[in-house]
């Protein structure tokens, strides 16, 4: 299951926004990668578009712009959103803003006119940082993109086609099958107990032969087929006397 990919282009000029995206889109068909890309003219339609939900994992930002300029947006993003897992990339047609964007804690800063080398090399880079550290449940429902942290979401529940998330502040749905889940948290502390669910280790309190009793006292089911998968996990974890016992 390939994770998609977000990437905001945010400048004032449309032609600057338009070359990057064909640049992008371009590798996108000679590397199969699953990008998506949404472009903004202003920062304040880049901030409102994050501070309602949305995110990405990658925004190539204009420190020019007008009204809420790029160092102003960058701030918004680190400080008052709390974000510090989106790499920025700044592009500006001046060399001397190094000082000013250390707080920002940029991924690059690329002076225009910008070639396809660099571009294409700033987008591998974010990539593979997302790929190696990636520490959030992506999904979509409808129109809007989430983002959820790994280490909120207590288990997956599968119904038919839709699968709940729960987390330990709320529940989201959306379509999709636990088995692409299973595959996507395979390196998480996730373990299949049944067809329909899919456990953080980390929420589970105790684990008995036919069930599981997590920390929000709801109790699961584990079927059959996967007891003996679960007990195996929980060994090679070794884990089982700081968070569950077998009985």
């Amino acid at each position: 299951m390939n994770i998609m990919f977000r990437v905001a282009i945010c400048d004032d000029e449309q032609t600057v926004c338009s070359r990057i995206e064909k640049i992008i889109l371009d590798y996108q068909k000679i590397s199969a990668k699953k990008i998506d890309i949404l472009v903004f003219l202003s920062g304040q339609e880049l901030c409102k578009f994050i501070k309602e939900g949305q995110a990405f994992d990658l925004i190539f930002l204009d420190i020019e712009l007008n009204k809420l300029n790029g160092i102003e947006v960058g701030r918004i993003i680190r400080e008052e959103i709390k974000d510090d897992i989106t790499q920025i990339v700044y592009i500006s047609a001046k060399k001397d803003y190094a000082i000013e964007l250390f707080e920002n804690r940029p991924l690059n800063f690329l002076v225009k006119p910008i070639s396809e080398e660099k571009i294409i090399k700033n987008l591998k880079i974010a990539m593979e940082f997302h790929k190696n550290g990636n520490l959030f449940f992506e999904f979509s429902r409808g129109a809007v993109f989430y983002k959820i942290p790994y280490k909120e979401i207590m288990y997956f529940a599968s119904n038919d086609k839709k699968i709940r998330v729960i987390t330990i502040n709320e529940e989201y749905e959306f379509y999709g099958k636990l088995t692409d889940l299973e595959e996507l948290t395979n390196d998480k502390d996730f373990i299949l107990i049944h067809k329909s669910y899919l456990v953080n280790y980390l929420y589970i309190l105790e684990a008995r032969y036919d069930n599981l009793k997590l920390t929000n006292n709801v109790i699961l089911p584990i079927s059959q087929t996967y007891r003996k998968e679960v007990r195996n996990k929980f060994i090679m974890r070794r884990k089982v006397k700081e968070h569950a016992e077998f009985y």
